[in-house]
């Protein structure tokens, strides 16, 4: 049970990463126009992946805000698991982050959410997240985030511009019942921004197991 729920919680944190803006008052990780698109997310939408080997669907539910100088993020990721990662960001930073596990929802301790200066192109985001699960078990999720390459994906017949961004993740799940076997996983993901589009398609490698979800479908969001 505490594999799968390791296995669980590391798949549905691979889009909620690399969050952006065009304000010039906080440094951009990833250009807004390449993950969260004015053109297409004037209104509330929802983005539909699919398991190009399982046939399984993920959706993401996407709200941007401007408030003043601020550009506000809600989404909300779920599928058909009991797993639900919901989240509001604030000029790039997580502010409110829930995990919501068969309706019983967790907010996270949020110990880091930083862009470092290495001279590479965006530079090294680091978020380390921490969540008490119960009064026993605690899950803390650090990842670290780099560009990669410049690319292209077809989309809607049409040739997408791209920006790829490698992040390497690692979660220590913890039972205070059994604290000398905690339950530890890494792994790597790649995700595709198609500019004017958001993301297309994003890969993951844990342990043994590997996954790439493809963006399929955008819709509005219904209430």
């Amino acid at each position: 049970m505490r594999k799968r729920l390791v296995a669980l919680v590391c798949l549905i944190f691979f889009t909620s990463l690399a969050q952006t803006s065009l304000i010039a008052q906080y440094k951009a990780f990833v250009p807004l126009e390449f993950e969260y698109p004015e053109s297409i997310l004037s209104i509330p939408k929802t983005y539909v992946y699919k398991n190009i080997t399982t046939g399984t669907f993920r959706y993401k539910d996407i709200l941007v805000e401007r408030k003043e100088n601020d550009v506000v993020v809600h989404w909300k990721e779920y599928d058909a698991s009991p797993l639900v990662d919901s989240c509001t960001e604030i000029n790039d930073k997580s502010f409110d982050h829930y995990l919501i596990i068969n309706n019983q929802a967790t907010k996270a301790i949020v110990t880091e959410d930083s862009v470092y200066q290495d001279g590479s192109r965006f530079g090294e985001k680091v978020q380390t997240f921490y969540f008490n699960l119960n009064t026993d078990i605690s899950l803390l999720t650090s990842i670290h985030s780099f560009f990669l390459k410049d690319t292209a994906i077809r989309w809607q017949d049409k040739s997408v511009p791209c920006i790829v961004v490698q992040s390497f993740y690692g979660q220590k799940l913890t039972n205070s019942l059994f604290p000398d076997k905690p339950k530890e996983v890494n792994g790597v993901a790649y995700y595709y921004f198609g500019k004017d589009v958001g993301l297309l398609m994003y890969r993951s490698e844990m342990e043994k197991e590997k996954s790439t979800w493809q963006l399929v479908e955008i819709k509005d969001k219904r209430n």
